[in-house]
């Protein structure tokens, strides 16, 4: 399995710097990471670690604890695809939850994520939470079966599993009622002039 030593502690030092890249976009906000966590080490910390030069795969097993800075990754299982030329190209953090959670810049309130699975496609700037989907900042959350965010082109999709099910008459899909997305925004305080 570990042809090249040298080669392959290499290929797995590059994939986590590209997994806490891919977490630093995974925030489904506007808002950027605190811009000092890039600078941080990053620590891993798994029961197991294994890369596969043949299928260009490396698996962090049981308790995944990935920590950057304020960046703070958790999950059962943490995939890394990479191409030909040693490029990420998927990361997946799968758990019971799998959960993210990172402090903005200017900001005192970290912004949390938490889905059964998390997948992040670096060509893209895509991150989808997929199961129990859940968001949250500063109060406000978001809730779906699935959360879609685009940060190349800053768009925002929160999906339930019945979304494009075709629909009977009463408009529900198969005649069961979907799970509906849930947005909660807390009010902004108001100030006393």
């Amino acid at each position: 399995m570990w042809t090249d030593t040298a080669r392959s502690c290499e290929l797995v030092r590059r994939a986590s710097l590209r997994l806490v890249a891919a977490v630093l976009l995974a925030s489904v906000a506007p808002a950027h990471a605190l811009s000092t966590d890039s600078e941080q080490p990053i620590s891993i910390l798994a029961d197991q670690a294994e890369h596969n030069d043949a299928t260009r795969i490396t698996i962090y097993r049981g308790n995944v604890v990935i920590d950057q800075g304020s960046l703070h990754i958790t999950g059962d299982t943490v995939t890394i695809n990479f191409d030909a030329q040693d490029e990420v190209t998927k990361i997946t953090a799968i758990g019971v939850p799998a959960h993210f959670r990172q402090l903005p810049d200017g900001d005192t309130n970290h912004r949390k994520a938490w889905a059964k699975q998390m997948e992040y496609f670096p060509e893209q700037d895509l991150i989808m939470l997929m199961g129990e989907a859940l968001y949250e900042k500063d109060g406000s959350r978001v809730q779906a079966d699935r959360l879609v965010y685009d940060s190349r082109n800053a768009r925002f999709k929160a999906l339930t599993d019945a979304a494009g099910a075709p629909s009977g008459q009463d408009g529900q899909a198969d005649g069961k009622k979907p799970d509906r997305v849930r947005i909660q925004i807390k009010p902004k305080k108001k100030t006393t002039p």
